[in-house]
């Protein structure tokens, strides 16, 4: 039986670091390491990122839509991807953030999360804008394969304040709801230690991010927003404090723009793994 995602996370991030590396195939990216917006490029692409970060870090998270624009023969990049990341030690979050009802939600979790799935992730990214009782499906096949969700309560994007900042009658904005409604499911099913769902908290949400947190005391937490987005591991460590222990940082761009040499993207990575450890 497979551990919880959670557990394997906790030992991934003492033996290694708890650093996750974004694996986002972008056309620009593509193009700014000399290479080309098609099949071969995009292969070429997350082979040189899995070779430089997978065997360094606990997590590496490809973004589902930069395989998905280039249609089947993509998605059997991300297949390899996956694959080939495992084989290196590392978990993978596929950052897919879907959202569904009922048959739907089942047949997404089917697709992406654990080692029965055509993609075989370790865990994955929902959207909860369903509610989060519609993404039960997910949670029940995570459940059975020791897999991980990771569920969007604030963003790292300034789009995303208007309607997560919103206000519920009971003055609780729609965030805080959220992340009480993940606290309870959490506590009903593992009353102590971390649960099934982790959250998806924006490194760039400063101290709205660390109250979000302390609603969350029993979730990992996936704080994207370091490095091209402004974010630094200085301020994760001062926004998140206590909850240090439990922070997956995640690093895309920041990374991929010390390429294209294999050498030089180890060593961007080394030393956000010194930043993440204090040195």
């Amino acid at each position: 039986m497979t551990p919880p995602f959670q557990q394997r996370f906790v030992a991934r991030a003492a033996e290694r670091s708890p650093l996750c590396v974004g694996i986002d195939p972008a056309a620009e990216s593509l193009t700014g390491w000399g290479l080309a917006d098609d099949i071969p490029g995009l292969r070429a692409f997350c082979e040189r990122m899995v070779e430089a970060c997978a065997p360094l870090v606990a997590v590496v998270k490809p973004q589902a839509a930069f395989f998905e624009r280039h249609g089947p023969a993509g998605m059997e990049v991300l297949r390899q991807t996956v694959e080939i990341a495992q084989s290196r030690g590392a978990l993978v979050i596929i950052d897919a953030k879907r959202g569904d009802i009922s048959t739907t939600a089942a047949a997404y979790a089917d697709a992406f999360l654990g080692p029965r799935s055509p993609f075989g992730g370790d865990a994955m990214t929902l959207s909860a804008y369903l509610g989060l009782g519609s993404l039960a499906p997910f949670f029940e096949v995570a459940q059975r394969d020791g897999a991980g969700v990771f569920v969007v309560v604030r963003s790292s994007n300034p789009e995303g304040s208007v309607l997560q900042q919103a206000r519920l009658p009971d003055g609780s904005s729609v965030a805080e709801h959220l992340a009480d409604q993940v606290t309870a499911r959490n506590r009903a099913e593992a009353p102590s230690g971390l649960g099934l769902i982790g959250a998806v908290l924006g490194a760039t949400q400063g101290s709205e991010a660390a109250a979000l947190a302390d609603r969350l005391p029993n979730s990992l937490l996936l704080v994207p927003g370091i490095g091209a987005q402004g974010a630094t591991m200085d301020d994760v460590r001062a926004i998140f404090g206590r909850h240090y222990a439990r922070i997956i940082p995640s690093v895309s761009r920041g990374i991929a723009r010390a390429g294209p040499a294999v050498a030089d993207l180890k060593r961007a990575v080394e030393r956000l793994i010194a930043e993440a450890r204090g040195a």
